[in-house]
C-alpha cells in the first residue's frame, strides 16, 4: 500500500471518476485510459505545486519527506511541476523558481485528448513528452506502436522512456529532439498533439501530418499565454478555430524575453513622447481583449513597474502612469493597442472561441469567425532574443494548465 493508504490502480480509477463527475471525461475512450494509467509512476521524487500565497509561486514537495502530500498531488486535479530552471541549479526560495516541465492538469489533459478525437489505430506524434504520462494515455487509446513522443530535454526524454517501459509501454517510443521539427521517421501522422505552446506553428508539423489529419497545440502570444488551436490539414495548409482556454509552457525554441528593462533608460525617458490618456486602460486586464490584441500586436510584451504598466517590443516601449502615457521608439505601442481595442469592442468584444488561424508555407494568418476575415498583424518583431522564460505573469497567465 502507498503512504496515503491507496493503491495506484485504485487512485487512477478514483481520479477518472472524479473528473467524469466534474464533466471533464465525456469521451469514454479517454475515461477508460485515465482509469488505467497510474499517474504517480511518471512523477519524480521531488515536485513543485502551486503555493497558496497571494503572490503565487510554488511549494516543493518531496515524496521521501511528505509522501501523503506527494501522493495527493499525483492524484489530484492539479498541475505538478516536475522540472525547474531547465534542470539547472535554481534559487533557494521555491516561490521564485521558473517551471520548465510539468505533469499537466488532468482535466486539461482529458479535454485535449477528447478535442484531438483520438481513436484506435491512429498514428500520433506528441510534442513535449515531459513525464511520459500523456503519451501513456494516448497509447491506451490508439494502441502501442502507434504513438511516439519528442522531448527536447535529454534527461526528461530518458526518464519518460524509462517510466513508460516500467509501466508496461514497451512499444511506445520517446526520442530526444527539437519538437518544432516533428519526427520525420514516424510520419505521416493522423494527429500531432503538442503539450508545449507555440507562438508560430512549425511548418514541419504540417508537412508531417496526413491530409485530413489534425494538429492540436497550445498557442501563445507575448501578450497572452492562453489558447488552444485545433487545425485540420489539407492541401498544404492547416486551418482551424481556437478551442480551449488553457495555458502551457512554451517550446524552448520560441521563448522570448521582454526588452523593457534594457530599453527603458534615462536617455529614452527624456526623449519619450507623452500625452494624457484619452481611454480607460482597463482593457490591459481583460483576458479576451488581450487575446485578440496578442494576435495582432506580434512581439509586444506587457508588465508592471512601480506604479505603472509598461508595454515593449524589440525597439519601442510605452509606460502608462496614472493619467499619462509615455512612449518611445518608432512605434506608439499603447496607441496601437488602444486602436485595436476600440476595433475589438466594435466587433462585439469577441471571445477567444471566435478566432482562428490559417497556417501554410507563407506563415500564419489569424482571423475572426471565418478564414477569409483576416486580422491585421502590426509590425512584427522578434520581441527579444533571450532564452530565459519570462517570470512576470500577465492577466492571461496560468488559466488552467502547465505542461
Amino acid at each position: 500500500m502507498t503512504p496515503a493508504g491507496e493503491e495506484g490502480a485504485a487512485a487512477a480509477d478514483r481520479l477518472a471518476t472524479e473528473l467524469a463527475y466534474q464533466g471533464h471525461l465525456a469521451d469514454p475512450l479517454v475515461r477508460e485510459a485515465m482509469a488505467r494509467v497510474q499517474r504517480h509512476r511518471f512523477l519524480p521524487e521531488q515536485v513543485w505545486i502551486d503555493d497558496d500565497r497571494a503572490d503565487g509561486g510554488y511549494r516543493s514537495v518531496d515524496r521521501r519527506t511528505d509522501p501523503d502530500l506527494w501522493w495527493n498531488s499525483a492524484y489530484g486535479n492539479v498541475a505538478v511541476v516536475t522540472q525547474v530552471e531547465d534542470g539547472l541549479p535554481h534559487r533557494l526560495d521555491p516561490h521564485w523558481i521558473t517551471p520548465t516541465s510539468s505533469a499537466s492538469l488532468p482535466s486539461a489533459v482529458a479535454q485535449m485528448a477528447a478535442a484531438a478525437e483520438l481513436a484506435p489505430g491512429l498514428q500520433v506524434l506528441e510534442i513535449g513528452a515531459a513525464t511520459g504520462y500523456n503519451l501513456a494515455l494516448i497509447s491506451e487509446i490508439v494502441g502501442q506502436g502507434h504513438a511516439v513522443g519528442v522531448e527536447i530535454d535529454p534527461a526528461l526524454a530518458t526518464n519518460a522512456g524509462a517510466a513508460l517501459h516500467a509501466a508496461g509501454y514497451q512499444k511506445v517510443t520517446v526520442v530526444t529532439g527539437d519538437g518544432q521539427q516533428g519526427y520525420l521517421p514516424g510520419a505521416p501522422y493522423d494527429r500531432i498533439v503538442s503539450t508545449a505552446a507555440v507562438m508560430s506553428v512549425p511548418l514541419p508539423w504540417l508537412n508531417q501530418t496526413r491530409p485530413g489529419g489534425m494538429i492540436l497545440t497550445p498557442f501563445a502570444t507575448t501578450l497572452c499565454g492562453q489558447g488552444m488551436v485545433l487545425l485540420r490539414v489539407d492541401e498544404g495548409q492547416a486551418v482551424g478555430h481556437f478551442t480551449l482556454p488553457l495555458e502551457f509552457m512554451l517550446v524552448r525554441g520560441q521563448r522570448r524575453s521582454a526588452r523593457f528593462d534594457e530599453l527603458f533608460t534615462d536617455e529614452a525617458w527624456a526623449a519619450s513622447r507623452v500625452h494624457r490618456l484619452a481611454v480607460d486602460t482597463g482593457f490591459l486586464d481583460n483576458r479576451d481583449a488581450l487575446f485578440a490584441l496578442g494576435l495582432q500586436l506580434s512581439g509586444v510584451h506587457l508588465g508592471t513597474k512601480s506604479d505603472g504598466r509598461w508595454m515593449s517590443s524589440e525597439d519601442s516601449w510605452a509606460y502608462i502612469e496614472h493619467d499619462h502615457v509615455f512612449q518611445w521608439g518608432p512605434r506608439d505601442l499603447f496607441d496601437e493597442a488602444a486602436t485595436l481595442h476600440d476595433r475589438w469592442q466594435k466587433q462585439g468584444a469577441p471571445s477567444m472561441l471566435r478566432y482562428g488561424l490559417t497556417v501554410d508555407a507563407a506563415g500564419q494568418q489569424p482571423w475572426l469567425d471565418t478564414p477569409d476575415n483576416h486580422l491585421p498583424v502590426l509590425a512584427r518583431s522578434a520581441a527579444g532574443t533571450g532564452t530565459a522564460p519570462a517570470r512576470r505573469r500577465t492577466p492571461c497567465r496560468r488559466e488552467d494548465a502547465e505542461a
